[in-house]
């Protein structure tokens, strides 16, 4: 059975040499992990090849 992703990732705030590599791709896991500095949600997200990247609410789409 093959897994929906939550959404995709896009690097609009997070723009670090990872980000803008998974530019686009779909995530299938997100956690909750507070506030930034500035005060944005931030996310622990999760792509199709296992590897979890932080992002903060602006990156992501449903």
């Amino acid at each position: 059975m093959k897994k929906e992703p939550l959404g995709i990732f896009h690097a609009v705030e997070t723009k670090d040499a990872v980000a803008r590599t998974r530019d686009g791709w779909p995530y299938f896991a997100a956690n909750s992990r507070g506030l930034t500095s500035t005060g944005q949600p931030l996310f622990e997200i999760q792509f199709g090849d296992g590897e979890w990247m932080l992002a903060v609410l602006a990156d992501l789409s449903s």
